[in-house]
């Protein structure tokens, strides 16, 4: 255990800046909105009509879920920075020692391959769950407060329902396309997300011409719609609730094609640790 521990230490001060990047693309962005919108704000006051009606819960019975989808909307696009910096360590998971000319001295290290991998595999794919979660608090309590000032309803509930969802959103993006390239970081030395997405593409152009060939007589997979559908139903058109998340069987394969995508990673990683 005190192995692991280790390795998961290793792993964060080695990547440090780049776990906490997503933060401060994220703090720029709201600041530079609240910088336009005060800058609108004093341009237009004169102009401003600020008026709190008498509102209540009986007239506005829907402001709940507003609020629980406002907070959910503004997870789904911090989650895509995240998942952004999160392909970015997951593409050199298993291949950043070897760019570095330092693969050697891990090599010798008395830890097991697999407690190894694994420790890259959680702290390069799923620690951002932690940051986000963390910044999907501190806007859903603006929201509630906001929300009490202008509407008069309270909802720091309805706000974590939304967090959470969230959470579990980027969750299953880190089981699909964060599996994929740490997967993918095994097969390649460098450049695993571009020449990951090209194979990708290439399989899936052969897949067309052979349905082609065939007059479409048979159907072969299509590799991105298969792993996008793997996700669910990310949108907020559907019953938004942690049940309609969760209880999904697309979840199950996603979980499988990650443990698959992760064991499949360790056995060639260990392969070319072996033969190097």
């Amino acid at each position: 255990m005190s192995h692991f521990t280790t390795l998961i230490k290793t792993e964060y001060f080695k990547r440090k800046n780049s776990y906490w990047l997503p933060v401060w693309v994220i703090a720029g962005i709201a600041t530079l909105i609240l910088i336009m919108a005060l800058t609108a704000l004093i341009a237009n006051w004169s102009d401003i009509n600020i008026h709190f009606g008498p509102f209540s819960f009986m007239d506005y019975g829907d402001l709940q879920d507003g609020v629980k989808i406002a907070v959910y909307s503004f997870m789904m696009s911090a989650a895509f920075i995240f998942g952004l910096f999160m392909v970015v360590n997951a593409e050199n998971s298993l291949s950043k020692e070897k760019q570095l000319g330092c693969e050697l001295f891990y090599r010798c290290q008395p830890v097991n391959i697999w407690t190894c991998t694994i420790a890259k595999y959680l702290m390069h794919i799923y620690s951002g769950i932690i940051l986000l979660f963390g910044i999907g608090l501190i806007f859903a309590l603006v929201v509630s407060i906001v929300s009490a000032f202008t509407f008069g309803g309270f909802y720091p509930g309805y706000a974590m329902k939304g967090v959470l969802l969230g959470s579990v959103m980027y969750v299953k993006i880190c089981l699909v396309f964060g599996s994929l390239y740490f997967f993918f970081s095994s097969v390649f030395k460098n450049n695993a997300f571009i020449k990951g997405t090209v194979l990708l593409g290439i399989i899936e152009l052969v897949f067309f011409i052979i349905e082609t060939l065939f007059r479409n007589t048979i159907s072969l997979p299509n590799i991105f719609t298969n792993l996008f559908a793997m996700l669910g139903d990310l949108n907020v058109e559907g019953e938004l609730t942690m049940r309609y998340m969760i209880a999904d069987y697309r979840l199950l394969i996603a979980l499988l094609f990650a443990g698959a995508c992760y064991a499949g990673a360790t056995l060639i990683y260990r392969y070319k640790t072996t033969e190097a």
